[in-house]
């Protein structure tokens, strides 16, 4: 079917995705795209057209949106593959993002349509959580999904680069950096439940000054460049904790 005028776009290169794995079955076609919930565009097919293009040094070109693809269709690619092995898991977890994200779809629906449990499907789809700049270096140093959903316990993009780059420099094994998040997460104060109130029986001040500087080291392990300087006097123990607004380095 010939593509109307509304459909074809003229849009950046560099917004265009390629799926690893993507198979082009006609080299001298048009660039067919679809939309992502990113604003950005995944590329369907016309891989050689767009390879050359961008080999030319084009920074936009026009391409075909099909904003109404055949769900079935895209089910079918994902489920070749899996089966041939050849799909990033971070690939997987978008794509499993974007079915649900048409409405068409429940997680319950989709699970059993590719063969997998809600539960695996809901831990899957949470890898598109841990930011572009996390995906990126898990990408670039070929670390496994168990890297992954490690990191996810990390609270904040800060610290979850900042534990990467300490796995990334480190070489550390994936059961070695599940040991540095959970040394990471002792040191995090628990918080207290609604509706509770903390009793007044700890009497020695040094008690809450530890607590103070549990969450000061918390913050530094998030990234923040926190401080805390402690001045005890004969009465009263004054703790100042020092917040930087932005990080600018």
């Amino acid at each position: 079917m010939q593509a109307t005028a509304n459909q074809v776009r003229w849009v950046p290169v560099d917004e265009i995705v390629v799926p690893e794995g993507l198979h082009d079955d006609a080299p001298e076609g048009g660039v067919h795209v679809s939309p992502l919930a990113n604003g950005r565009y995944r590329l369907l097919s016309g891989s050689a057209r767009f390879e050359r293009l961008k080999a030319m040094g084009q920074v936009c070109m026009d391409v075909v949106l099909n904003p109404t693809e055949k769900l079935e269709s895209r089910i079918s690619a994902l489920l070749d593959g899996l089966v041939r092995g050849d799909i990033h898991y971070l690939d997987e977890a978008e794509t499993y993002r974007e079915l649900l994200s048409s409405g068409e779809w429940t997680t319950q629906q989709l699970a059993e349509r590719i063969g997998r449990t809600p539960a695996t499907l809901r831990k899957k789809l949470r890898l598109n959580n841990l930011g572009e700049e996390v995906a990126q270096e898990l990408r670039a140093h070929g670390l496994c999904e168990r890297y992954a959903q490690a990191l996810l316990r990390v609270p904040g993009l800060e610290g979850r680069m900042k534990i990467l780059q300490r796995v990334i420099e480190g070489g550390l094994s994936v059961k070695e950096t599940e040991q540095l998040i959970d040394e990471l997460l002792s040191r995090m104060p628990v918080p207290i439940s609604a509706g509770r109130r903390m009793k007044p029986i700890m009497r020695d001040y040094r008690l809450y000054v530890n607590a103070i500087r549990g969450i000061v080291e918390q913050m530094c392990d998030a990234g923040l460049e926190a401080g805390m300087h402690l001045t005890v006097g004969r009465t009263v123990a004054e703790v100042r904790v020092t917040i930087p607004i932005s990080n600018r380095k």
